[in-house]
């Protein structure tokens, strides 16, 4: 038979994909026609004995049950057959051999004696169930295939080697954010560099620093440079502010030091533009000495990857929008879709913008439904950024593609005389 394939996720991704399903009836039995010549009678009998003798279960775990007999201590032998590519990208199981589909078969002194455990898999179930069978069929009497592949392993959250969970990191982080968020207040800060000084880190373009001015003090490394200067930095155990212009792109690098095992990192809120409103000291016409190269601390190296890969991608303009925009963008046929993470009081009392979602950051991972497709424009806002850049650099690094951040939140948008519902 020459054109056969198999539907990718079968009846569950067909389901899943809303099309069409018959119920309440059986299809009609199949009509009989002239059977086809058999060319190879060995080969028909083996694969008809194959199937006749299918157990319950076809020769198949589910995740669940693998992760429990793991944890238990069951020793399976897992062999990953995805390509080197897939299993490099896209992690594995631990304890995975990766022997890929295309070369497996001719890798047989590889793989265990015929009579142990083994458990294949690939992404989908497909691939694993094609090697499963064709083990079976060469004499390996204890193979089976996990249903569903690593794309079910990693539904059911179980966790895997050789990538980052960035799901479930932002979800812990976000859901765990404390009452300040994270930030501190200009004068809190002011008050701090006269009692016992934290680094000061301004992560703004050199051309910003040449035209506002800088914090008397702080070090310089501009927002997609600071994670390849980390050595610049200090002790991840020591404070470190961290501010810009507005807060947003110091809620960038908060963020990222925090993942990367800083644990005294917060962000000035408002930035350097709330620092000069209440009227505290900036240098101007000079630039910060150049900071003082050290030992680069020991970071996880994919956690490092992932969130070079998010500051090398950021467009003009950092993926904000400013207040004026976005209020001639509500007035299009295509309106954005406007999510508020502010707490309940602020969203009630200080009043939203009209058609705004609200949902609180603390409480956004758990109503990630709420939110439109993930290539659907959001407009993300709190009070004055912080939170709204803490909320798109997790949604971006989770796959939703066309999100940005109100500059200055709900602060600028009251500044520029937009309505506000109370």
């Amino acid at each position: 038979y020459t054109n056969v394939r198999n539907l990718a996720g079968g009846l569950g991704a067909w389901k899943k994909a809303e099309l069409p399903v018959v119920t309440g009836s059986m299809p009609e039995a199949p009509k009989a026609g002239t059977a086809p010549e058999i060319k190879d009678q060995a080969l028909y009998e083996l694969l008809k004995g194959f199937f006749t003798s299918l157990p319950d279960g076809f020769y198949s775990i589910k995740a669940d049950k693998l992760n429990t007999e793991l944890a238990e201590g069951k020793a399976y032998n897992l062999i990953d057959v995805r390509r080197e590519d897939e299993f490099q990208k896209n992690g594995y199981i631990a304890g995975a051999v990766n022997l890929p589909m295309e070369t497996l078969f001719a890798s047989l002194d590889k793989l265990p004696a015929k009579d142990a455990p083994i458990v294949i898999y690939c992404a989908s179930g497909h691939r694993g169930a094609i090697v499963a069978m064709g083990l079976r069929l060469l004499g390996y009497t204890n193979v089976i295939n996990l249903v569903g592949g690593i794309n079910a392993w990693k539904a059911a959250g179980f966790p895997l080697e050789g990538v980052v969970d960035w799901n479930a990191l932002w979800g812990d982080f976000l859901t765990n954010l404390p009452e300040n968020f994270y930030t501190i207040t200009a004068a809190n800060l002011n008050s701090a560099l006269v009692e016992k000084a934290p680094f000061l880190l301004d992560v703004r373009e050199a051309a910003e620093l040449e035209k506002d001015g800088y914090i008397e003090g702080a070090v310089h490394i501009p927002v997609r440079q600071v994670l390849d200067n980390l050595d610049k930095l200090p002790a991840q155990d020591q404070p470190i502010v961290v501010y810009c212009g507005s807060g947003h792109r110091g809620a960038f690098v908060m963020a990222a030091l925090r993942f990367l095992g800083y644990t005294d990192v917060v962000n000035l809120v408002g930035g350097l533009n709330a620092w000069k409103k209440a009227e505290l000291p900036v240098v101007t016409g000079s630039m910060p000495e150049a900071p003082k190269a050290g030992t680069a601390p020991q970071v996880d190296a994919l956690r490092l990857e992932g969130l070079k890969a998010f500051f090398a991608g950021l467009p003009e303009g950092f993926g904000t929008i400013k207040a004026g925009d976005l209020n001639a963008a509500l007035g299009e046929a295509t309106k954005p879709f406007i999510l508020d993470v502010r707490t309940e009081k602020e969203y009630t009392e200080d009043g939203h913008i009209e058609g705004s979602v609200h949902i609180p950051i603390n409480t956004l991972w758990a109503n990630l439904d709420k939110l439109p497709a993930k290539d659907a424009r959001i407009v993300v806002l709190c009070k004055s950024g912080h939170r709204g850049a803490l909320a798109m650099m997790a949604l971006r690094m989770n796959g939703y593609t066309d999100v940005v951040n109100l500059l200055g939140g709900t602060n600028a948008w009251v500044a520029a005389e937009l309505p506000l519902v109370k």
